[in-house]
């Protein structure tokens, strides 16, 4: 019975970090922009008003 314990609190830990992650990866993915990306990763100039407008 220890064995099946100790299993399920591994797997709680396991799917705990997993599940941090996606919802870290979420959070990137929703909040990422096209501005960001033509300004950043692109290095391209922009307009004020596409860097405040969020797509």
């Amino acid at each position: 019975m220890a064995e099946a314990a100790h299993l399920v609190v591994w797997l709680v830990g396991l799917f705990g970090i997993v599940g941090t992650v996606c919802v870290c990866v979420a959070k990137m993915v929703i909040n990422d922009s096209i501005a960001y990306d033509e300004a950043f990763v692109w290095k391209r100039k922009l307009p004020p008003e596409a860097k405040s407008s969020k797509r």
